[in-house]
């Protein structure tokens, strides 16, 4: 390949190279909270579980270990991630808080409904604005956190989760947090 042609194959791919470095500069900006900084307060009704129609607040939970989840729907990976968090809940019971957040702009009893028909047992919340999407920069579904009793944000992952990977850092947070007081 001569010099020449190579320069029209690179002028060819600049402005994908140009567009692949902006977007990478855009994601940045909108990145997730990163772990052990301040997890963004948000007040959001439940729409499923028992107290349906009660408002959750992060900082009613505070010296509490929660687990939030984002999910929708329609959301395949969602729905497989189901399982997973039902089981933490159930192992964690008493000991950690479990939410899901859906963020579908659609009425809260029809979110309330599908989180049953998806077989979740652990409540959900609803964000149909997007605000605490946007808090979280959530840009993929599902995304979880888990959030210490401090209020920091102790571990993030999207997809969906291990059981065995997420029950390892609730141990240790469940340990150092036993330890510590």
């Amino acid at each position: 390949m001569s010099e020449k042609s190579m320069g029209k194959d690179l002028w060819r791919l600049a402005p994908w190279l140009g567009a692949a470095v902006g977007l990478s500069a855009i994601l940045a900006v909108g990145a997730m909270p990163a772990c052990h900084s301040e997890a963004p307060d948000f007040t959001a009704p439940l729409v499923s579980g028992p107290d349906v129609g009660d408002r959750v607040s992060l900082t009613a939970l505070r010296g509490e270990i929660v687990v939030i989840d984002f999910w929708a729907s329609w959301c395949g990976p969602c729905r497989r991630s189901i399982p997973v968090l039902n089981r933490l809940a159930a192992d964690y019971d008493g000991r950690v808080h479990v939410y899901g957040i859906n963020v579908e702009a659609m009425e809260p009893m029809a979110v309330g409904s599908a989180h049953q028909r998806l077989g979740a047992t652990f409540p959900s919340l609803h964000d149909p604005s997007g605000s605490i999407q946007r808090a979280y920069a959530v840009t993929a579904l599902p995304t979880l956190f888990v959030i210490d009793r401090e209020g920091q944000i102790w571990h993030t992952e999207r997809g969906i989760p291990a059981l065995d990977d997420l029950s390892q850092v609730l141990d240790e947070l469940l340990s150092a947090n036993t330890q510590a007081r």
